[in-house]
């Protein structure tokens, strides 16, 4: 599996192949990893992915908010009918997809070997409670890619878009006018 650095890259022209990173003009990875799975995890997604199957997305939907969301959003008591509104959303999903997708991150490879190879100017962005991809893992591809920025969304778990859409807004602001 090839870098998927164009995800979230802003790309000159119509076309993308990871082959020609030239063609970006940035790229932001929010919520990522270079690495694989943690084997520790592993056997929990396992659990996730029998558990969805047998049982479907509302029966498991509140183990999988604290992996989704941070623990501020997960406790502000004003912020109670987003929580429903996005337990509703994971509830909704088709268990087929959710399988497949719990099934990617735990047979994913790593592509943290090609991160060297990164030129374009990049933002790594981390909420400071993200259980999924915790913050050392984004400190790790800052590294390893030269000149990148790291930015963490206080009080934002791995769905810091939805936690914290300001803070987000703001640095993603702030480093597209830094590529301008």
């Amino acid at each position: 599996m090839s870098l998927c650095w164009a995800i979230y890259g802003r790309v000159r022209g119509s076309t993308y192949r990871a082959q020609t990173p030239e063609l970006l003009l940035s790229l932001t990875l929010l919520e990522t990893s270079a690495d694989p799975e943690d084997p520790k995890n592993i056997p929990q997604y396992r659990k996730l992915v029998k558990a969805i199957r047998w049982l479907g997305m509302k029966r498991v939907s509140n183990k999988v908010m604290p992996i989704m969301f941070g623990s501020t959003f997960l406790a502000d008591k004003l912020r109670k009918s987003d929580r429903k509104q996005w337990l509703t959303m994971l509830q909704s999903n088709r268990k087929g997809g959710v399988v497949k997708a719990t099934m990617g991150v735990i047979e994913r490879t790593g592509t943290y070997e090609q991160l060297g190879e990164i030129t374009t100017p990049t933002l790594i962005v981390v909420g400071d409670e993200d259980a999924a991809t915790p913050y050392a893992k984004s400190e790790r591809m800052h590294f390893a890619i030269a000149g990148s920025k790291l930015a963490i969304i206080k009080g934002a778990g791995h769905t810091s878009t939805v936690e914290e859409p300001d803070q987000v807004n703001q640095v993603l602001r702030q480093f597209l006018e830094s590529c301008a």
